[in-house]
C-alpha cells in the first residue's frame, strides 16, 4: 500500500511538472505570436525603416518627422532659417523674410510630406499633419483617408512603395497677406469659425519621374491659406 501511494505521488509530481512546462511553452509561443503580428503590416508585408530626425531637423515649433526625403530635409533647413529671421531666396531670385518666408516654408514642407508616398507605411501614415491648423486636424485626417490617401494601401501592394509618388520640388508663385476665416467642428461637433491673419501662398510642385503611378491627373498646384495660430503658422485651408 505504501509503495502504491509513493508511486501515485511520484506520478502526480511528474504530471504536474509536465503541465507546468507545457503552460510555460504555450505562454512563450503566444507571446511570440503577439510580437510577430504586432511587428507585421499590410501591403508588402514589411515596414519602412524609420529614420529618426536629429536636432538639425527640429525647432521649437516643428519637427521634420520620420523618413524624410532629401528635398524635405532641404526645405526644413530653410524653415529653420526663416524662423531665425534669415531671408530665403526663391527660385526666381527674389528674397523673402519674416512671416512671409515662414509661411512659404510651411507650405513647401507640407507639400513634400503630404504628397510623397515613397516613405509611407500605409494610408493611415498621413504626412504633414503638424502643418494643418490644429483645430482642423481631425477633419483633415478623415478627409484624407477617404480621398487622396484612400487607395494608398492598394498601390503599395500592387506597385511597391519605392515606385509610388514623390515630390521633386516646390515652386512658390506668389504670396498675399490678409485675413482668412477658418471653419471647423469643435469637440462638441458644433460648427465654429476663427477669423485670423493669413498669408495666402500660391504654390505648384512636380513629382519624380521614376514612378509606376500616373501623375498627370494628380494635384500639382494650390493656394494655401496659412494662418497665424497664436504665433504658430499653420495651414487653415487649401484651394
Amino acid at each position: 500500500m505504501k509503495n502504491n501511494k509513493k508511486k501515485k505521488i511520484k506520478v502526480n509530481g511528474i504530471l504536474s511538472l509536465i503541465l507546468i512546462v507545457a503552460c510555460v511553452g504555450i505562454a512563450c509561443a503566444f507571446g511570440f505570436n503577439i510580437y510577430r503580428v504586432a511587428s507585421s503590416k499590410g501591403g508588402e508585408g514589411d515596414t519602412v525603416a524609420t529614420e529618426k530626425a536629429d536636432n538639425e531637423y527640429s525647432n521649437d515649433q516643428y519637427s521634420i518627422g520620420n523618413n524624410p526625403t532629401d528635398i524635405n530635409k532641404k526645405y526644413f533647413k530653410e524653415l529653420n532659417s526663416a524662423l531665425e529671421g534669415k531671408s530665403i531666396k526663391n527660385d526666381d531670385g527674389t528674397e523673402v523674410s519674416g512671416d512671409e518666408a515662414i509661411a512659404q516654408e510651411v507650405v513647401k514642407n507640407f507639400i513634400c510630406q503630404y504628397y510623397t508616398w515613397t516613405n509611407k507605411d500605409g494610408n493611415y501614415d498621413i504626412g504633414g499633419m503638424q502643418y494643418i491648423y490644429t483645430p482642423k486636424q481631425s477633419d483633415f485626417e478623415t478627409y484624407t483617408l477617404y480621398n487622396f490617401y484612400k487607395d494608398m494601401d492598394l498601390y503599395i501592394t500592387q506597385d511597391g512603395r519605392d515606385n509610388l509618388i514623390q515630390v521633386k520640388d516646390v515652386i512658390i508663385n506668389g504670396t498675399t497677406a490678409g485675413e482668412y476665416t477658418v471653419s471647423y467642428k469643435n469637440e462638441n461637433s458644433e460648427d465654429v469659425s476663427d477669423n485670423l491673419s493669413c498669408i495666402d501662398v500660391n504654390a505648384s510642385w512636380t513629382y519624380e519621374s521614376d514612378t509606376k503611378m500616373s501623375t498627370s491627373d494628380l494635384q500639382n498646384s494650390a493656394v494655401f491659406h496659412v494662418v497665424n495660430n497664436n504665433g504658430r503658422w499653420e495651414i487653415g485651408g487649401i484651394e
